[in-house]
């Protein structure tokens, strides 16, 4: 079951709130649903909710460029077999293309973000040899056993409900001696923007419901990879603020990133309302920096 309590960083009169839902939403069955859970992020990022999502790469490129880059500086993808789970656009898949990788499966649980990744692909010139494209769930692989060298998983597991279930499965389909590499949200990831955009819902539409959002530290991290048998296991803790000209900017690019995919609690007819109810709150209140708290972790296959 996806763990119950909130887990990132946010300031204790919102976590009360937040936890006191997350309990009702366990009583209820909401909050031990993952299929549901999973089908509502599949739909964020297919762009259900909001518009901002096809603005994923021109608000939202240079912060997971940066990640990308630190993950791939940590593992040797040259003529290996990989697939990049979560792929979204392909920010990570090409950049291993480009450091020499012989071939990149990109998975990802959204048509929208596949379809973006193919359509970039085709204009880098990139044969269907050297990439191809899945519609996946990172806790049910399209692949056999030991498939691929290398398994990246890119700011992807902080939003699955079973977390153990995707590494031990990301760990199937890895070769012996294979390596994985991930990066996820830690706990004081977007903490601003989780701050204000919680301070900005509806709440009757909200409180009793289990916001799909699972932060981790490295400990917890080290015990998934521990626990789905991985070998020489190191974990790193990447943080930063990027500052932003104003709040509104901010809130684009959260919006970006996450599609908001929480407003599918809210009826259709208020969801544009609500959006720019909360985009004028991050620009009023001066939201103009955002905190990125990275866990980066490796470990090989035995």
């Amino acid at each position: 079951m996806p763990t119950l309590l909130w887990t990132g960083k946010i300031s204790l009169p919102l976590r009360l709130l937040l936890n006191t839902g997350n309990i009702i939403a366990w009583i209820t069955g909401n909050a031990r649903n993952s299929s549901a859970m999973k089908e509502r992020m599949k739909d964020g990022y297919n762009g259900k909710y909001c518009d901002y999502i096809n603005k994923y790469d021109e608000l939202a490129s240079f912060h997971y460029e940066k990640i990308a880059d630190s993950l791939l500086q940590k593992t040797d993808c040259k003529r290996k077999e990989v697939v990049d789970v979560g792929s979204g656009t392909g920010i990570l898949a090409f950049k291993a293309l480009e450091k020499g990788a012989s071939k990149i499966s990109c998975v990802d649980i959204s048509r929208l973000m596949l379809d973006k990744c193919q359509e970039k692909s085709i204009t880098k010139g990139y044969s269907n040899d050297a990439i191809s494209f899945h519609e996946g769930d990172a806790e049910r692989m399209p692949f056999d056993d030991a498939t691929f060298d290398v398994v990246f998983i890119s700011m992807v597991l902080g939003m699955v409900p079973n977390q153990q279930a995707a590494i031990t499965e990301l760990t199937r389909i890895l070769r012996p001696g294979g390596a994985i590499a991930l990066s996820t949200h830690g706990p004081a990831h977007y903490m601003e923007a989780i701050e204000a955009g919680v301070k900005t819902l509806k709440m009757k539409y909200f409180f009793s419901h289990r916001l799909e959002y699972w932060p981790r530290n490295e400990d917890e991290i080290k015990a998934f990879l521990k626990n789905a048998g991985l070998d020489n296991i190191k974990t790193e803790r990447f943080t930063w603020v990027d500052e932003f000209e104003n709040g509104g900017m901010v809130f684009d690019f959260f919006a970006s990133t996450t599609g908001l995919w929480w407003y599918h609690r809210l009826p259709p007819e208020i969801r544009e309302k609500e959006e720019r109810k909360s985009r004028s709150y991050f620009l009023y209140n001066n939201v103009t920096q955002i905190t990125s708290d990275v866990i980066l972790a490796f470990g090989t296959k035995k």
